[in-house]
């Protein structure tokens, strides 16, 4: 069972642990101790998730991925046991614009990409998806026809320059993807079920073509080894 979940409704998330008991239809009692695992990719919540049902601090929070070091069991004096762990990444993300998108979000440590590459990204995404609220926060109407060009655009209005008078990329990428995360833009959604259809039948495009090169490769070295006869 799916149940989408805010911490502006805490009720909700409490409401969790009733769900868990109903699952074992009557059998808690016998079993002592539910132990229930939070797993999920990082910066998403799970630990703001915990002190909610905690009903105090007790989990380390921030806003940002990796805040969570290592696993922690949580015991909420009611028959459960949770156990909060650090976040989990697919050790290879093949659909490119989902990585762009965790890194945008802030689920991937800034240092794993280039800020500046995710900038530029979000804010195209942003400018086809979300014109109106990119309208008003920047005060740009119309919006600039690339992403370059809305970047030079804010960073010199934001005072975001270099040496020479350029603009600084990687100081204005720094602010929008934090205006990006603080909601300061507005509420956005980074992707959509229809997207990611789409999305997910270019990566078997590209996942097939690279097997099929790999395949190649290897007749190819097996047709090229000598051949000998008695």
């Amino acid at each position: 069972k799916a149940l989408a979940v805010t911490t502006q409704k805490p009720e909700q998330i409490r409401a969790l642990t009733g769900l868990v008991k109903n699952i074992l239809k009557g059998k808690e009692n016998a079993l002592g101790n539910v132990t229930v695992l939070i797993t999920g990719i990082p910066n998403v919540g799970k630990s703001t998730i915990i002190n909610i049902l905690a009903g105090k601090q007790i989990a380390k929070t921030g806003n940002e991925p990796a805040i969570t070091k290592g696993q922690q069991c949580i015991n909420l004096n009611n028959g459960i046991l949770l156990y909060d762990t650090p976040g989990i990444l697919w050790p290879k993300i093949e659909n490119v614009p989902s990585g762009y998108r965790l890194a945008a979000t802030g689920a991937i440590k800034e240092t794993a990409m280039s800020a500046d590459d995710v900038a530029v990204f979000t804010v195209g995404f942003l400018m086809k998806a979300y014109p109106e609220q990119m309208k008003a926060r920047y005060r740009l109407d119309p919006l600039p026809e690339s992403e370059i060009d809305f970047l030079e655009i804010i960073g010199r209005q934001r005072g975001c320059l270099g040496s020479g008078g350029h603009v600084d990329f990687h100081k204005l990428a720094t602010i929008i993807l934090q205006e990006l995360r603080n909601i300061v833009i507005g509420r956005i959604s980074m992707e959509t079920p229809a997207m990611i259809e789409e999305e997910l039948v270019i990566v078997e495009q590209k996942r097939a073509e690279k097997e099929a090169k790999e395949a190649a490769k290897k007749k190819k070295k097996v047709g090229d080894q000598p051949r000998f006869r008695d």
